[in-house]
């Protein structure tokens, strides 16, 4: 489930659309026909009546060879599916005048079998819902019910309504834009797994809203709950539930009757979809041992516009149509024109050199042309839209596999780049002589500020990333399977040599790298010092439990030894010292025992966090970083405790400077101090 101040380097840099032109064009245009009209002389009433052309008109060709088209697309996902292990996958290619492929592929349902049917097969959206709350949101505008500079607040019900928590007010636009300002959170709430653990919308955005954890517009960072509270505001400014605005707004005029935001909930709920549709959905799959294991529903209703939408490839073919033809699609006018154009345009980008959001949707360069787009994802299935709307073509793409992201984004890189030459990236650039020299002001430690930043949930979501430079001059973003080598290609922007996209890097007033902003537009990473990264906590925990046992075992050995008095010796000192050892010990051994118990829940992980394991670990560490505390303390009375040498007394002192620091390392990732979950 799915993007300037001076004082902030990484707030986004605002820039004109690309689009630009060609609407100022059309603008000329108009005018130029409307000119001409007023000009033109009055017609002669004894003149013959002009003569009427009634040749029918000729549609234009369409965008791509449909008969190579499907020979190439049907290799592209036999290859993916057998390779990646994906149960079904269904795909449209569009243009403006109709459908050019339509295709499903393996199978929806494995007991009994059903194949995947590309008309009748509902694939989940996962994010890409979030373009029909997009869409909803600028009819309102069209219709004088919206303004998108006004602040949230004011369409919002009460019991939604953001606090005033110091930072300046939450506009409609900062929730299209991902630029409120919200930290991430997944564990505990993001999906639900059975039909009673659905929430009513209004409930579960009160019970699990997101900190703001930075001022709005000073970047892109992706973030669910903006477009759940989106999807609210519609309801509520539109009189209705999101559901129903969406069905009579988009779904109904367009004619997408294999599509809906609703799921198979109990009669009673008002986000109940029909019984006719029921049967429709694709079983989601998760890959394993050689076969596919059924997973049960994902439920998303309570997040609403976030990701609940389903739909066949042929109504997101419909869909589509609509987009390319800017708005309108068979006589259904979703959109006006101007209203269209605005949503189009670009009006946020992290850096200039990297894609923009459009009102919500991504854009991003293809070549010479520049995309419209939203990828989604669920549990166990993934989507892709992505149309070129200059070149007039789009393409839908789904898989109902864990195992499906790769073929949902790669798919329609590839058809583009095979069937239309301008679509190609230009030939990565070498890098520039002598570039390695000076490349290591790029090297280092990067974190992504997609993430939870208040709560326990800090530690589980950080994606720690690293840049290297290569002898030869290439950047190295990441490491293993999911490294990726960029070219330089200007200043501070480098392009990857895979696909051409193209990251940038940020910096400060005195000019040193700050971050950099990610290819496809909807986040920024920031750049941190070696103590501030996961793999900086571990080599802590290493540490912390080298001393404990070195304190445990020293105390071993001197078991049964004559002691005098306690005051004299320090032994109470060693008493602290010890228990906070075995404290420390005991937290390492449960804080590896709940990682692994919540790795083994798989998907279920999701409601059940914080479990019982996490909560047992959290409460050793409060012990253990207790002890520590009362054995800085107690230091002064070990350094002067009698019969210690002065080997001993040093030993101590770092044993327990390494016990604070472990502790400081738990509050910087909110296992102390902080909550576990939002809620």
């Amino acid at each position: 489930m799915r993007a300037s101040s001076v004082a902030d380097p990484l707030r986004p840099a605002r820039g004109p659309s690309r689009r630009w032109p060609l609407a100022a064009a059309w603008a000329l245009l108009a005018w130029g026909i409307g000119a001409g009209a007023q000009q033109a002389p009055p017609a002669d009433p004894a003149a013959p009546p002009p003569a009427v052309d009634e040749t029918p008109a000729v549609p234009p060709p369409p965008a791509l060879p449909s008969e190579a088209l499907g020979e190439y697309v049907d290799g592209v996902v036999s290859a993916y599916l057998r390779r990646d292990g994906i149960a079904g996958a269904a795909v449209a290619v569009v243009d403006r005048n109709g459908v050019l492929l339509l295709r499903g592929y393996g199978q929806a349902a494995l007991d009994p079998p059903r194949a995947v049917d590309p008309a009748m097969t509902l694939f989940r959206l996962g994010s890409i819902s979030k373009t029909f709350a997009y869409v909803a949101a600028m009819q309102l505008v069209e219709q004088g019910r919206l303004d998108l500079e006004a602040e949230a607040n004011r369409y919002l019900p009460p019991d939604l309504q953001l606090p005033d928590d110091g930072y300046a007010p939450v506009r409609v636009r900062h929730l299209m834009t991902h630029t409120a300002g919200f930290e991430d959170s997944v564990f505990g709430h993001l999906f639900a797994l059975a039909p009673e653990q659905v929430m009513p919308v209004r409930e579960y955005l009160r019970t699990w809203r997101p900190r703001r954890v930075r001022a709005p517009d000073q970047y892109a960072v992706y973030s669910n709950y903006s477009v759940a509270l989106l999807g609210a505001l519609v309801a509520n400014v539109a009189g209705q539930t999101f559901e129903r605005q969406v069905e009579t707004g988009i779904l109904e005029p367009l004619g997408m009757r294999q599509a809906t935001f609703r799921e198979p909930l109990p009669a009673g709920d008002p986000r109940a979809v029909a019984d006719a549709l029921k049967p429709s959905w694709t079983t989601g799959f998760e890959r394993s041992g050689g076969g596919y294991v059924a997973k049960p529903f994902e439920y998303i209703s309570q997040s609403g516009a976030d990701g609940a939408g389903s739909a066949s490839a042929e109504a997101m073919g419909r869909y589509m149509r609509m987009l390319l033809g800017g708005g309108t699609l068979d006589g259904a006018t979703i959109l006006k024109p101007q209203t269209f154009a605005t949503l189009t345009t670009v009006d946020v980008r992290n850096a200039e050199a990297v894609g923009g959001i459009a009102h919500g949707f991504f854009r991003r360069p293809f070549g010479r042309y520049e995309s419209l787009e939203h990828d989604g994802a669920t549990l166990f299935g993934h989507a892709s839209m992505v149309l070129l709307p200059d070149a007039g073509v789009g393409i839908f793409v789904a898989a109902n596999t864990d195992t499906g992201r790769r073929l949902v984004r790669e798919l329609p890189q590839l058809v583009f780049a095979h069937f239309l030459e301008d679509a190609r990236p230009a030939p990565v650039p070498l890098p520039p002589q002598g570039f390695a020299a000076n490349a290591g002001r790029y090297a280092g430690s990067y974190i992504d500020e997609r993430r939870a930043h208040t709560t326990l949930e800090k530690l589980l979501l950080t994606n720690a990333v690293e840049v290297a430079v290569t002898d030869d001059g290439y950047l190295v973003v990441g490491s293993g399977e999911g490294a990726r080598r960029y070219a330089a290609d200007g200043d501070d922007i480098f392009r990857s040599t895979e696909d051409g996209q193209r990251i940038a890097f940020l910096r400060d007033a005195e000019g040193r790298v700050t971050g950099y902003a990610n290819a496809y537009g909807h986040t920024v990473s920031r750049r941190v010092g070696v103590l501030e990264t996961p793999a900086a906590l571990g080599g802590a925990a290493g540490v912390v439990a080298l001393a404990s046992l070195a304190v445990l075992l020293g105390s071993w050995r001197r078991w049964g030894r004559p002691q005098r008095s306690l005051a004299r010796n320090g032994r109470g000192v060693a008493v602290v010292l010890n228990l906070g050892a075995v404290a420390w010990l005991l937290f390492l051994a449960a804080a590896g025992v709940a990682l692994i118990a919540l790795q083994a829940l798989g998907e279920a992980a999701i409601l059940a966090y914080p479990t019982p394991a996490i909560r047992t670990a959290v409460v050793i560490a409060y012990v253990a970083a207790a002890l520590s505390v009362l054995a800085a303390l107690l230091l002064p009375q070990a350094l002067r405790a009698r019969g210690w040498t002065f080997g001993r007394k040093l030993r101590h002192v770092v044993v327990v400077l390494v016990m604070i620091a472990m502790v400081v390392f738990l509050v910087h990732w909110n296992v102390l101090l902080a909550p576990l979950a939002l809620a």
